[in-house]
């Protein structure tokens, strides 16, 4: 009978055990379900940033995954099928790396990867590239290049020379003393002294109908005639890949600092008539962004000219507040005025041989610039390089000049006129030098800077053979 007893007992306890053994079994594969999960779900994110864009890397030190992978068109489902894939890669890696194991216990399966947000590089008007790009700067340089690009820009706007209204004022002028003349020459008989005189400001005259280029730059031949595709790119396309903006925690890039270090980027990363990029598709990046041509020379040529406004706008500030100079002017055009029997002209003349000298040295200062000297956005004295003894013959002499002065170079000058523009146009512009650059390259003929993300939100749906689902979500990007 103890035996018996024993039997039953033995029965009862071990179904107790049994269903206690296989409840636990069950919990652990419930946990490991979901650790392995979470692990897979963090190395795939992991694996799908690893993806980054090599020449956007190597050329712009900027860290993006190209969602086309090398294709012609960009796609968020491309990027999930990779983190999709990856992480069934790593749940049977017995698979892909033929590993002899025993029984899969958790089965588990990624059926399905959904993007919840993506920071796209030109998202909220390319602040999202912006964010990265001033990260950067601030990694590798601090805050020691703060606001240079400011207190150059400030001096340049403070002084009003973008807005002058030197040609305009020139016109009236010219337009005064001509119509002057001619009425003079409708008075008096052929044999009048004034009929041929000619002012100083003709001579200047002739030089300005010419272009800057030709005057500024001693040899035009050299010049690049570059052009690049703008329908294509960015800023020309209908329509762009949009994201969800800058992942959560990452701050849009605003105020003077900042924007101070993204064009000290920009003048790492871009070529300039100074500084030109070997690897670029045209010569003149910087110009570009601030004109916005599709080639080079009509790029080069309208920066040319706002510098040249604005070195007139100064010169002739310096020169009103210059006794000694205008009146030099001022004996020529009381010469002038006696010899047209027109003593009323006197100050229009006057101020007409001002504006002719004021010309005159900006280009000898765009000279300057060019060959890689610095001008002083405010002169005096001691800068002023045009003596009034080669006004009419200031073409021979442009190439005369002190070296070594102090003041702003050719890209502060550029640096400066970045500053006043719209952060958002300058960043537009610098995404369509990106793409051509990008695109020369091998395996990137297509690329397309609206299908590059720097952070995401997925979420994943995960199912196991053995009727579990589980759904996971991660956010990573590159920090």
């Amino acid at each position: 009978m103890k035996r018996g007893y024993i039997t039953v007992y033995l029965s009862l306890v071990t179904g107790i055990l049994l269903s206690l053994l296989l409840t636990v079994m069950e919990g652990v594969r419930m946990h490991t379900i979901r650790t392995q999960t979470e692990c897979v779900m963090d190395m795939a994110m992991d694996s799908a940033l690893a993806e980054y864009h090599r020449e956007m890397l190597e050329q712009y030190d900027l860290f993006f995954i190209d969602m086309s992978y090398g294709g012609r068109a960009p796609s968020f489902s491309n990027t999930e099928e990779h983190i999709r894939s990856y992480m069934n890669m790593n749940f049977r890696p017995f698979q892909i790396f033929n590993i002899p194991v025993g029984k899969d216990l958790t089965a588990l399966t990624a059926q399905d990867v959904q993007l919840q947000q993506a920071a796209v590089a030109s998202d909220e008007k390319g602040a999202v590239l912006r964010a990265q790009a001033v990260a950067y700067m601030k990694d590798k340089w601090g805050l020691s290049i703060l606001e240079q690009a400011a207190e150059n820009a400030g001096l340049i706007q403070s002084g009003g020379f973008l807005e002058s209204d030197v040609e305009e004022r020139r016109l009236e002028t010219e337009e005064q003393v001509k119509n002057a003349i001619l009425n003079k020459e409708q008075q008096e008989d052929e044999e009048w002294e004034g009929r041929d005189q000619e002012l100083p400001s003709d001579v200047v005259n002739q030089a300005r109908n010419e272009g800057i280029l030709r005057l500024a730059i001693d040899n035009s031949s050299t010049l690049s005639s570059a052009s690049i595709p703008v329908g294509t790119l960015y800023t020309g396309r209908d329509s762009v890949l949009e994201g969800t903006g800058l992942m959560q925690g990452i701050q849009t890039p605003s105020g003077i600092a900042d924007a101070c270090i993204f064009l000290r980027y920009i003048m790492e990363k871009c070529g300039n008539y100074r500084n030109r990029k070997e690897t670029s598709e045209i010569s003149y990046q910087v110009e570009y962004l601030l004109q916005g041509r599709d080639n080079d020379l009509d790029n080069l040529r309208g920066t040319a000219n706002k510098l040249l406004l604005i070195r007139e706008a100064a010169n002739m500030a310096y020169l009103y507040g210059d006794s000694g100079k205008q009146n030099e002017a001022r004996g020529t055009a009381l010469l002038i005025t006696a010899l047209l029997g027109l003593p009323e002209l006197e100050e229009a003349v006057t101020q007409l041989i001002l504006f002719a000298w004021g010309y005159a040295e900006s280009v000898k200062d765009m000279r300057m610039l060019f060959d890689g000297e610095k001008v002083p956005v405010i002169k005096d004295g001691g800068s002023w390089n045009t003596p009034y003894s080669q006004l009419l013959t200031f073409r021979g002499h442009l190439s005369e000049y002190p070296k070594g002065q102090s003041g702003l170079g050719y890209e502060d000058y550029l640096q400066a006129l970045l500053f006043l523009m719209p952060q958002e146009k300058v960043t537009g512009r610098l995404m369509d030098i990106m793409e051509t650059d990008i695109r020369r390259t091998k395996g990137n003929s297509c690329f397309r800077i609206d299908g590059c993300i720097d952070g995401m939100r997925a979420e994943a749906a995960v199912s196991s053979g053995y009727g579990y689902q589980y759904t996971i979500t991660r956010s990573y990007g590159y920090e």
